[in-house]
């Protein structure tokens, strides 16, 4: 009987560690460019390991500035951010755990009611298919999004392209814009996630309109063991097919 209550004795503490690795969780942020996909491979990281992953903030609510205050204000373990923000924050990741984890590609959008697309493969196509057109597009004083655009229709050969801009998500609002033949954004956050506009293209790769995202483990991270093990799920083979699926180009070229 002793013997027993020695082993039921030296078998719980056990127990209890096991159901402790089971609960670890750890805390995310990411800018909201990333797409559904990145909540559907936050929900497959929990079913395979048990562990939690913590968003508190919605993608819907986490543009790049919100991030970027949160990330010094509140207590996280990873941020995931633009590729040309992380220089600047380097100092606040630990060292060797930064992953360069996919692209987000712009697109130009339609109205699903309004016909065939037009070929925008090249360049020269796609000026043409702008040409005298009105395009809609983020806010270029508080969106990476609409800056990048607008830098791009700024230059020669979209001079008669009339560019007209909306805060949030102008994908959301493009149906109640009549003025706007066209909506130009980003494909995974914004226009897949539109009802009625239907994608005429990608962007052409000349113009150099993407934005590569990664993400590491921070120095204040409360369980880095953790989340390095998520960033690596999140460049993983079996993350990569959801990500292709959410409109992210993996691997980085």
């Amino acid at each position: 009987m002793r013997k027993s209550i020695l082993a039921l004795a030296l078998t719980l503490p056990m127990l209890g560690a096991c159901a402790s690795a089971q609960a670890a969780e750890i805390t995310v942020y990411s800018v909201g460019l990333v797409g559904s996909a990145f909540d559907r491979i936050v929900i497959d990281f929990q079913k395979k390991t048990g562990h939690t992953v913590k968003t508190p903030l919605p993608l819907a609510n986490s543009p790049l500035g919100v991030i970027l205050t949160t990330m010094d204000k509140e207590q996280a373990d990873i941020v995931i951010l633009p590729g040309s923000e992380m220089p600047a924050q380097a100092a606040k990741y630990q060292w060797g755990t930064v992953r360069d984890i996919g692209r987000v590609l712009f697109s130009l959008g339609m109205r699903t009611a309004d016909g065939a697309a037009p070929s925008i493969a090249t360049e020269a196509e796609f000026k043409a298919a702008l040409a005298g057109k009105t395009v809609l597009t983020n806010d270029p004083v508080n969106s990476l999004n609409g800056r990048m655009v607008k830098a791009v229709l700024d230059r020669p050969g979209f001079e008669t392209v009339r560019q007209v801009s909306s805060p949030g998500n102008s994908a959301l609002v493009f149906n109640d814009r009549k003025e706007a033949v066209y909506v130009l954004s980003v494909l995974p956050e914004q226009l897949m996630a539109a009802p009625a506009v239907k994608v005429a293209g990608q962007v052409p790769a000349s113009l150099g309109l993407r934005i590569d995202f990664s993400g590491g483990v921070l120095n204040k991270a409360q369980n880095p063991a953790l989340a390095l093990e998520f960033l690596n799920y999140l460049t993983s083979p079996e993350a990569q097919v959801v990500w292709k699926s959410g409109g992210v180009a993996v691997p980085i070229p």
